[in-house]
């Protein structure tokens, strides 16, 4: 495995992730999605567990990080409402192809 020293040249990271989201296949729109819940992700990560609720993780970071806290805040709801938006047009796909069966 090649390993490589992000830190040093943050233009690398940029590539790796780049490569991952081409070889997903994920379209723009989504590769938002993925990298804005990856970010929401990574924030709570150190504080997500031990039986923590997802409530008590956020308090945790806005304890130690507010303007992350803030950013995640801001972020969630783009990230949720997106997600349900994908569910709903796929609800309604999924209704349209059950009538055409029942014609």
């Amino acid at each position: 495995m090649l390993r490589l020293d992000f830190r040093r040249d943050p233009g690398h990271l940029s590539d790796a992730i780049h490569t991952l989201l081409d070889g997903a296949g994920l379209p723009a729109e989504e590769r938002v999605q993925a990298l804005g819940g990856a970010l929401v992700l990574e924030a709570l990560r150190p504080y997500w567990g031990d039986g923590r609720t997802p409530a008590d993780a956020h308090a945790l970071l806005r304890r130690d990080d507010p303007e992350l806290a803030d950013a995640i805040e801001a972020i969630a709801p783009m990230l949720l409402g997106r997600a349900q938006a994908q569910q709903d047009a796929v609800a309604a796909l999924d209704a349209v192809h059950d009538m055409l069966r029942g014609l």
